[in-house]
């Protein structure tokens, strides 16, 4: 089971829940499909384009490995974990788009997930590896976004 610790088996977990919860109990209470849409498409950019910055930074992407490079520019400016924040705002965007809010609930689950299991042990790692400089990018730049 090792092997599917992984954010994106996490991630595809939440949004199958999401459905299912959906479309059990279909308790549909709004529809937001612009605001969805752009959640959506936003949370597939962040997954789709971090790696990049990974690869031309030669870090690792693996999660639990230690970082050889402190990565602060590209969607990192804005974002400490935005391959993360990619991963919630997909798998929210998917329950908005259902329409009900037992289908937004594993996403908020996800989101407390993610940040207990990979996102403080990541940061812990980049302050041993990276010290008053992984600290001082910590200061400037939000976990989630630029304010948070």
């Amino acid at each position: 089971m090792k092997n599917f610790n992984i954010p994106p088996v996490w991630t595809l977990l939440a949004i199958v829940s999401s459905g299912l919860l959906h479309f059990v109990y279909p308790l549909t209470l709004f529809q937001f499909r612009a605001i969805d849409t752009g959640v959506i498409a936003i949370g597939v950019y962040l997954i789709l384009a971090t790696p990049i910055w990974f690869k031309r930074k030669s870090t690792t992407i693996i999660p639990r490995r230690k970082p050889t490079t402190l990565i602060v520019d590209g969607p990192f400016k804005m974002s400490r974990n935005p391959m993360y924040l990619g991963m919630v705002m997909l798998s929210f965007g998917i329950g908005l788009s259902l329409g009900s809010i037992q289908a937004v609930i594993p996403s908020i689950l996800l989101f407390f997930f993610l940040k207990k299991n990979y996102v403080l042990p990541e940061e812990r790692k980049l302050v041993e590896s990276m010290g008053k400089e992984a600290e001082q990018y910590f200061q400037k730049t939000g976990r989630w976004i630029w304010f948070l």
